[in-house]
């Protein structure tokens, strides 16, 4: 693979996934315990698909 490939993104930890739309580590906590967020675990790792972020955002984007 030469530097110039990226390699697409599946998931994010808590930390990156809050950071990526403005909340933090908490309230984002707070929307997986209730479902709103989909995620799976590696270990003790919490990881949220890159996907269901986008979804995530799409169902709380308010259109006028």
């Amino acid at each position: 693979m030469d530097k110039e490939q990226e390699i697409e993104r599946l998931s994010y930890s808590v930390q990156e996934a809050a950071a990526a739309i403005g909340i933090s580590s908490r309230m984002l906590h707070d929307f997986i315990r209730d479902g709103s967020i989909p995620h799976f675990r590696m270990g003790t790792r919490i990881l949220i698909p890159t996907e269901e972020l986008r979804k995530f955002i799409k169902r709380r984007t308010q259109r006028p």
